[in-house]
């Protein structure tokens, strides 16, 4: 794929938050005729533009779609699911493409955020179906919600990110053309290549957050106090409970010749804020004086990161001979507070297609 970022065919599968973020930003800078929203929400595929608020000012012409061909033909699909879908959408993917017999092998599947080994989920999928493709991951980029079925509040757009893909999940190749065509369409966004798969899914600070916090504040979630997430939910003591989420991460990573960035520095670049200390460091930044507390524990920011990243890392610990003792206890802990089947739920080695990997260490 060798074309300028205007010649593009962009698609994106999935219309929630990020998907609306995504479709006004790329709206702002590609022309209008060349992106492709698919969903299969009846009220959403009603919808004929977009608004966008905050840090993008705009109103978009929006054309949706239900149609899997028509997003198929973008030459860069971006997934912006929640992440517990992935296997059921990689499948939808490969299902219809060998049905319509639709070549993947020169598209881009961007996964919008992948959590741990995102790609790697995806890539075992399209393999279990004899498809070669591209899959590459980086964290979800805007601060954002939806404040009506058509307008999104984009609050805040991250300033740096990580990249890693299918095809060098294990070892980066940075000169891979697929950077480059991510690249080229984030220009004003550093985003920079992950040593591996495990550096980019624990380049997170809500994976290290977002359940730690939601922990501490169970009753104040229960009796669905209006509070601040960041700000009226956090103590020197949360943030102790972080930095330990944080020091488990670094451990494992090292073991993978990688390391994590100091929360402080990872918030810093990210949105920029105070370097003081973490708790400083959180509560100065400027989104998140928006957060709101959830008002269930059945939220995405918490389940999403349970699942996703926090339970694979203890199966990944374990295989590597790390015995970790704050995340399992965070893990534990939530499933059973939100009933989950963590081998039936989560992300397991299996789905992400490692097991062999690690009886070759």
């Amino acid at each position: 794929m060798d074309m300028k970022k205007e010649d593009l065919k962009v698609g994106i599968w999935g219309l929630g938050n990020e998907g609306f973020a995504l479709y006004s930003y790329l709206s702002s800078k590609i022309l209008l005729n060349n992106i492709t929203p698919f969903t299969s929400n009846e009220q959403t595929l009603r919808i004929k533009t977009i608004h966008s608020t905050g840090k993008i000012e705009g109103t978009y012409q929006f054309i949706p779609t239900n149609e899997i061909r028509k997003i198929l033909e973008c030459d860069l699909i971006f997934i912006t699911t929640l992440t517990t879908a992935y296997e059921e959408v990689a499948s939808k993917i490969a299902s219809f493409s060998i049905q319509n017999n639709i070549d993947l092998k020169q598209k881009i599947f961007v996964l919008f955020s992948g959590k741990l080994g995102g790609v790697l989920v995806f890539d075992k999928v399209f393999k279990s179906f004899g498809i070669e493709t591209n899959v590459i991951e980086t964290d979800a980029l805007f601060a954002c919600r939806k404040i009506d079925v058509d307008t999104v509040w984009i609050r805040r757009i991250k300033k740096w990110n990580l990249l890693i893909s299918n095809k060098d999940a294990f070892k980066s190749a940075s000169d891979l053309h697929l950077y480059k065509v991510i690249k080229m369409i984030f220009d004003d966004i550093q985003l920079d290549v992950a040593d591996n798969f495990i550096q980019r899914g624990l380049t997170d600070f809500g994976a290290m957050a977002h359940a730690t916090i939601c922990l501490i504040n169970l009753a104040n979630i229960d009796s669905k106090r209006d509070l601040l997430f960041y700000i009226d939910g956090i103590t020197e003591n949360t943030v102790r409970l972080i930095e330990k989420v944080y020091l488990e991460f670094e451990e494992v990573a090292n073991r993978f010749n990688t390391h994590i960035v100091d929360p402080i520095i990872l918030l810093d670049r990210y949105y920029g804020t105070s370097k003081d200390n973490l708790l400083v460091a959180i509560k100065n930044v400027p989104n998140y004086k928006h957060t709101k507390m959830p008002n269930s524990v059945n939220n995405r920011m918490l389940y999403e990161d349970v699942l996703n990243t926090l339970y694979p890392l203890t199966l990944i610990s374990k295989k590597i001979g790390i015995d970790l003792k704050v995340i399992p206890s965070i893990v534990n802990i939530m499933s059973e507070i939100l009933l989950l089947d963590l081998e039936k739920e989560g992300r397991t080695l299996e789905k992400m297609g490692i097991n062999n990997f690690f009886h070759r260490r």
